[in-house]
């Protein structure tokens, strides 16, 4: 995909997700919005993840052992790395945020206080266990502005998964546990948010130190397992 093509494709997102966040669209052209969070596996969507990054050469094969980190990067390194690829991206910061994370718009006439219960319900039907709830809005509204939008956070982990891609990758628990966020826009209206850490677009480097398939089916079901409680709790599906 070129770059105006690419280009064409997220001014078509940004178009659509504009009408959502102003609240012009039916209560089917939400749940059609919220279907599209997540790409489900295909024969096409599967070669175009095996094309990535083809002809790119990369390291050889390397051991590592479990549980380390690895060598510390500067941050001089960090900051050429990423400003060499948005030096070619026409978006602004705000667009790339949001091309990391996955969204769904709650349906209209459920409570924050619904979505919440929702989110909750359907993650100890998938055996999640909750590691966090935080409510940041009460302080702001106390301290700063009492009229805050609330928002809340709640953090969701399979514990086994997680011990296994902390032994993988140690700089993983920046990321850890998996977080929902449930927020309220200037419209009133409530989103779920998440980190779209979708392994299957993220591991596709040609680099031969890939994890092991198991890790890797894991990684697919916690990030589907969130789909299913964010998709829940948008429908306020008890």
């Amino acid at each position: 995909m070129n770059l105006i093509r690419l280009v064409v494709v997220f001014s078509t997102i940004f178009t659509i997700s504009t009408h959502l966040a102003n609240g012009q669209e039916s209560d089917g052209k939400i749940l059609e919005f919220n279907d599209q969070s997540y790409m489900e596996k295909s024969p096409e969507n599967s070669e175009l993840m095996n094309n990535a990054g083809k002809f790119i050469p990369t390291r050889p094969k390397e051991d590592y052992q479990k549980n380390t980190m690895l060598e510390p990067l500067s941050a001089t390194a960090k900051m050429r790395f990423m400003q060499s690829i948005m030096t070619t991206m026409p978006f602004s910061l705000r667009d790339m945020i949001n091309m990391m994370v996955a969204k769904k718009k709650a349906l209209p006439g459920l409570s924050f206080d619904e979505v919440i219960e929702s989110l909750k319900s359907k993650a100890l039907d998938l055996n999640m266990r909750p590691t966090g709830h935080n409510t940041p809005y009460k302080i702001l509204r106390q301290t700063f502005d009492p009229n805050s939008p609330r928002v809340e956070f709640l953090s969701f982990c399979d514990l086994i998964t997680m011990r296994k891609i902390l032994d993988y990758s140690l700089e993983m628990s920046a990321f850890l546990p998996c977080r929902i966020g449930v927020v309220e826009d200037a419209n009133n209206q409530i989103w779920l948010t998440t980190l779209d850490f979708d392994i299957r677009w993220l591991d596709t480097s040609s680099n031969p130190n890939k994890i092991s398939d198991d890790l890797r089916l894991r990684a697919i079901r916690v990030r589907e397992n969130i789909e299913k409680i964010m998709d829940a709790a948008a429908t306020g599906d008890f």
